[in-house]
């Protein structure tokens, strides 16, 4: 399993399969959010996240999925913000947010196809999906999102983003999706 150190916060990560002791991190936990484990078909995902120095080096807060995959050729992945201790997670077409500071899922969202990536940029999280553009601000709420179609490529430039979709680029203002023109 992998562990990740970000300012206060220890994430601990774990693709594929569920920890061997994972009844034990069940135990030591304080606030545990399983989503679909008993479904026949996908993938584990295991997340775990501790503040400050845990001194029974266990996570307090532990995130364990089964994910679809459409094509077994996507990562999940989780961008963790310190400063709103939150953690968004995509995994398949399942989007997650959790506060892990009040310890509490937030909401839960789909993109369609298959999830790429989160980015941060600024007070602004993205995401980037097979068939979605998605921007949401740092505390959670989402402000906008848009179809895309392969190929596409996004840039970000100041307080817009630039959305190069099958050739064709479009200028969107990040905090509310309003195409320049």
């Amino acid at each position: 399993m992998n562990s990740i150190k970000l300012g206060e916060w220890e994430m601990w990560i774990e693709d594929g399969s569920l920890p061997s002791i994972f009844g034990s991190y069940l135990d030591h936990a304080e606030f545990v959010d399983q989503i679909d484990l008993n479904n026949s078909e996908g993938r584990f995902l295991f997340l775990g996240f501790s503040k400050g120095n845990n001194a029974n080096g266990w996570p307090s807060v532990i995130v364990a999925q089964k994910y679809q995959d459409s094509q077994r050729t996507f990562s999940p992945g989780v961008l963790l913000i310190p400063d709103t201790s939150l953690a968004f997670v995509g995994a398949g077409e399942r989007l997650l947010c959790y506060n892990i500071e009040e310890q509490r899922r937030l909401w839960e969202d789909e993109t369609d196809y298959g999830f790429f990536a989160w980015y941060q940029s600024g007070p602004y999280v993205l995401m980037s999906a097979e068939l979605e553009f998605g921007v949401w601000d740092q505390f959670g709420k989402k402000l906008w999102s848009t179809f895309v179609e392969p190929p596409w490529d996004f840039k970000v430039r100041g307080q817009f983003v630039e959305l190069t979709v099958m050739g064709d680029c479009s200028i969107y203002r990040l905090s509310d999706g309003l195409r320049q023109v």
